[in-house]
């Protein structure tokens, strides 16, 4: 497994690599400190399985690197990294193809696991995306007699997503529709199959029907 890390603190980077050797025995890193030398580093190489872009960096900044990353290299999953926590810059990154935003904050547990993810071909948001949770209480169905309130905990977003998903629109469709990335759509429609315990969006829809979730 090969991982690039493009950043320009040596002891930043020092970290990462001890992190980054929890992945396995097999790990190799190739480390650079600056834009243009990611962008020498990918050219021609498709080894690299995934990157770990720094946002501050001495010659762009990381959306531009990412960009031009996503151009040299379309298909190696970039992962931005930041010590900002700002949604917006969050969903900037997600929108130009960023597979990932991990903030410096993170424990070294949730970055082993967001950078696993992503390995695995999924998009880590960080929870600052995530708003809490609204607790939707399903009604009871008529003539059954008394039954326990079960509650489903959806985000006003992922009730907007439910919603599209009701009307038959696709990821991109959606994403389209609610102004976001289609892979933070992606990540939204995950967390619905979870949450109403089903296995794909036809479940989740009848599901979300019968219980009122959507009309």
């Amino acid at each position: 497994m090969e991982i690039l890390i493009i950043d320009d603190h040596a002891l930043f980077r020092e970290g990462l690599k001890i992190l980054l050797a929890q992945l396995g025995p097999d790990v190799v890193v190739t480390e650079v400190d600056s834009g243009q030398a990611a962008y020498e580093a990918t050219q021609g190489n498709t080894e690299f399985d995934v990157a770990l872009l720094d946002y501050h960096l001495p010659d762009q900044d990381g959306l531009s690197i990412l960009s031009d990353l996503k151009v040299e290299a379309p298909e190696l999953p970039v992962i931005l990294l930041s010590a900002e926590e700002d949604p917006q810059l969050v969903q900037q990154a997600l929108q130009q193809g960023a597979s990932g935003f991990i903030t410096k904050t993170s424990s070294a547990k949730v970055m082993v696991s967001a950078i696993k993810l992503v390995l695995s071909g999924g998009v880590y948001v960080p929870p600052l995306m995530v708003a809490p949770p609204v607790a939707r209480p399903v009604p009871r169905p008529m003539g059954t007699g008394p039954k326990p309130t079960v509650d489903f905990k959806i985000t006003e977003r992922q009730q907007d997503v439910l919603s599209q998903m009701g009307l038959g629109l696709s990821n991109k469709e959606i994403a389209r529709e609610l102004d976001m990335s289609p892979s933070t759509v992606k990540v939204h429609v995950a967390a619905i199959l979870k949450e109403l315990d089903v296995k794909n969006r036809t479940q989740a829809v009848s599901k979300a029907r019968d219980i009122g979730l959507i009309d």
